[in-house]
């Protein structure tokens, strides 16, 4: 009998229990309704219905501490505490079973909570822009922690138990001093996001490449000289940002990213890039500007890339075939060192602003017969001594700024060039200028600044041209 009432009494507590836990759960909200749900900024109106709060927004509200009356609304899922005075949180806010997310950025937080760990349902934790310069491990406890947020702190480690926040799926760390990522943030198989800009990592693990849900990684101005050859596993990854560097080589496989849209190398020691870069079909800008790079790989078969931007390398020659990508809108060459190109671009090439400005061409060469759609052209800072008429084969050009070269003689046709606007020769050798110029249908504007013309040909240019349209 006493068997009996003991066994009674077990599976009565045992389905109190799940009732609880059942009725605490239905109370939750989905992540749906919780955008839906009304949004209370003030903790008095919200105590008059505290059934009905899920939301709590008590941000610029110079709080020094967090109202023990907040204790009241059960129900809580979000908490937004930002842009106040706190340096704490009190043990009673434990009260809050269902709280989901907690937003604390821009506080004088100097370390986090243990408590933490006691929500169960913790989702979302915002400690931005405070003075956090350790993560107790306690915080690894927070099981259901899907987003991380710590960016603008003093922060200049990750605990290594990082692997047990199972279901994160954003690691914000944006501008912090931390120099390595712990070994086993490869564990992380949910993690999707890293913002890691602005810190001072050095290398990362060389099991990153296992981060197989990894979509967008975020590194730029750091101190990373390489990357793990596990890199070009990383095939989801569809945003990345690791400029300002001291990258000095890429691994061969880099190009097995190939998700992305667009790729920024820009400010690092590259002498060279992967030929497997050529390959990535989804491409539409790549930046690899301030560099050392010395030659140009194949872009021909990236049918999708608009704007390629190599300016401030070591290049000094050039395979028009190798740029001749069938959408490319924008290509940047300047501040190298060529001197040659070699081949054309051809006639489908759609190039519309085309940079050489500060390199060493001799001439405007064959090469740019086929740039059919050109409107920019910036040939400033090179040893260019003619205007050729190849330019007339670039039928919509409207600018052309041959300006610190070594000009001084002119083909004469120019003049029937069908829509430039602006032929900017400052800084030249100019002594005459054909009078038929004048002639050109479209011409706003020719600049002649500090060149040595003659001055009883300046007298002629004036009565031949409009006199909005020299500038001496």
């Amino acid at each position: 009998m006493k068997f009996g009432n003991l066994l009674m009494m077990s599976t009565v507590l045992m389905l109190a229990f799940f009732m609880n836990a059942c009725t605490i759960s239905h109370s939750l909200l989905s992540h749906e309704d919780l955008s839906e749900a009304e949004i209370y900024t003030n903790l008095d109106n919200a105590l008059l219905n505290p059934g009905n709060v899920y939301v709590l927004k008590l941000e610029n509200d110079d709080l020094t501490e967090v109202p023990p009356s907040i204790t009241r609304l059960k129900k809580l899922q979000v908490l937004y505490l930002g842009y106040n005075q706190l340096w704490d949180l009190p043990d009673y806010l434990t009260e809050l079973k269902n709280l989901q997310q907690l937003y604390l950025r821009n506080n004088r937080f100097q370390a986090i909570p243990d408590f933490l760990q006691q929500f169960e349902h913790l989702e979302v934790v915002d400690f931005s822009m405070n003075q956090l310069s350790v993560i107790p491990p306690e915080l690894y406890n927070c099981k259901n922690l899907r987003e991380l947020h710590l960016a603008e702190n003093r922060l200049t480690i990750l605990p290594d138990s990082i692997s047990k926040l199972e279901k994160l799926v954003v690691l914000d760390l944006f501008s912090n001093q931390i120099t390595r990522l712990p070994e086993d943030i490869s564990a992380l198989k949910k993690l999707e996001t890293i913002d890691a800009d602005w810190n001072k990592l050095k290398y990362l693990p060389e099991s990153f490449g296992m981060l197989a849900s990894l979509k967008a990684f975020k590194a730029e101005r750091n101190e990373l000289s390489r990357l793990p050859e596990s890199f070009g596993k990383l095939v989801n990854i569809t945003e990345l940002k690791i400029n300002n560097n001291n990258l000095e080589d890429l691994p061969r496989n880099f190009g097995h990213l190939n998700r992305l849209t667009a790729l920024n190398l820009s400010n690092n020691r590259l002498t060279k890039l992967p030929e497997s870069i050529g390959e990535m079909a989804l491409l539409e800008n790549i930046n690899a500007s301030n560099n050392s790079i010395t030659q140009i790989i194949d872009f021909s078969k990236l049918s999708r890339l608009e704007r390629l931007n190599l300016s401030n390398n070591k290049i000094k020659h050039i395979d028009a075939a190798n740029l001749s990508s069938s959408n490319l809108i924008e290509l940047n060459l300047s501040i190298n060192k060529i001197n040659r190109i070699n081949g054309k671009f051809t006639n489908g090439n759609i190039i519309r602003r085309l940079d050489l400005e500060m390199n060493e061409l001799q001439n405007i060469s064959n090469a740019f017969k086929g740039l059919k759609n050109v409107t920019y052209v910036n040939m400033a800072h090179n040893h260019i001594d003619e205007l050729s008429s190849i330019i007339n084969s670039m039928e919509k050009l409207e600018v052309l700024n041959l300006s610190d070269n070594n000009v001084d003689l002119f083909e004469k046709d120019i003049s029937e060039h069908p829509s430039i606007k602006i032929i900017d020769l400052s800084n030249n050798k100019v002594m005459l200028l054909p009078l038929d110029y004048s002639r050109i249908e479209n011409l706003e504007k020719i600049i002649l600044t500090n060149n040595p013309l003659y001055s009883w040909h300046i007298d002629q240019l004036k009565k031949e041209f409009d006199k909005s349209k020299l500038v001496f």
